[in-house]
């Protein structure tokens, strides 16, 4: 009975040390190429450089499949920056040209100051940021926070 044990024991440590362990290795385009064509994607940003990334990466998006739903919401001090700061006013016009969906927090609004009268036209607000992008992730929307 010991032999029968030792013997299961070397054949499993010898099928584990010698069998050749093959990883699955996509290329960069191979993984840029998976994102749907109606796709629906969604980020929560927090900073203006976050923000005029996030315009950049939706207009690619939205520019190689317009079936692609991509939403942008903001919380924290890229809210007050939205409202104040002239050079994200291209990024703005940017978004509303590509078909994006800004959307910001009117609690971090209400937080720093900040009147929707002071946004352009397009953007959107919500009570609450997070709450927003819950509801995204239940509607089947890929997220991610910055």
């Amino acid at each position: 009975m010991k032999k029968q044990i030792i013997f299961i024991a070397i054949f499993l440590l010898g099928i584990t040390l010698f069998h050749d362990v093959k990883a699955q290795s996509l290329t960069t385009s191979q993984v840029e190429n998976a994102i749907k064509k109606d796709g629906k994607y969604a980020l929560l940003v927090q900073n203006s450089m976050h923000f005029m990334v996030s315009v950049m990466t939706g207009e690619e998006y939205k520019t190689k499949n317009a079936g692609i739903q991509f939403e942008i919401i903001l919380i924290g001090e890229v809210v007050k920056d939205l409202a104040e700061k002239e050079d994200l006013k291209p990024f703005i016009q940017r978004a509303e040209k590509a078909g994006i969906k800004i959307v910001v927090c009117e609690f971090a609004m209400n937080k720093l100051g900040v009147k929707k009268s002071q946004y352009h036209s397009s953007i959107l607000t919500t009570p609450n940021g997070f709450t927003y992008i819950f509801g995204l992730q239940e509607l089947g929307f890929k997220t991610i926070t910055l």
